[in-house]
């Protein structure tokens, strides 16, 4: 050992990118460390330094990337009525999933009206029925998958919007 025994660790990171200065936490004194709060789908670098009698070693960067939220697939909307739509998806594999949110929208040329909204659907679901539509608009539908990890919510990326057959 020839700067002598470990005594504690810091650590620092940051997104890959430069982006953000370094977010530092300092002495810590196990050999592993979660780092809460980091944004999906991003890389950013870590790095670790040792502290021993004789001070601080030097940093070791490395590149990582966060969990990637997967889009939702073979997402389907019928149309069951004039004011009512059906929507199917592809459940996710994974307990992180809270929820699938449908978003709608709409413009109609003859009216000049927009109408928008969306519906949260149950984990456990992968499919549902959106009502109470205006029978006089043309709707577009497109999904999303929330998880919940380490407490906080991460939205996936909304797929491109669909037409309903």
């Amino acid at each position: 050992i020839p700067n002598g025994i470990i005594i504690v660790y810091d650590i620092h990171y940051r997104k890959s990118d430069n982006s953000d200065s370094f977010v530092y936490v300092n002495g810590i004194t196990n050999t592993q460390h979660i780092i809460d709060g980091l944004i999906p789908n991003t890389s950013y670098t870590v790095g670790v330094r040792a502290y021993t009698i004789a001070g601080p070693g030097e940093w070791t960067d490395e590149s990582a990337m966060t969990f990637n939220i997967p889009m939702v697939e073979n997402f389907r909307a019928t149309r069951i009525s004039d004011t009512t739509v059906r929507v199917t998806w592809q459940q996710i594999e994974s307990d992180a999933v809270d929820r699938y949110t449908v978003y709608y929208y709409s413009t109609s040329e003859v009216k000049r009206q927009v109408d928008s909204g969306s519906m949260n659907f149950s984990a456990s679901v992968s499919e549902g029925v959106i009502d109470e539509l205006d029978p006089n608009l043309e709707y577009i539908f497109s999904i999303t998958v929330t998880f919940i990890l380490g407490g906080i919510e991460y939205e996936g990326m909304q797929i491109v919007p669909i037409v309903p057959s």
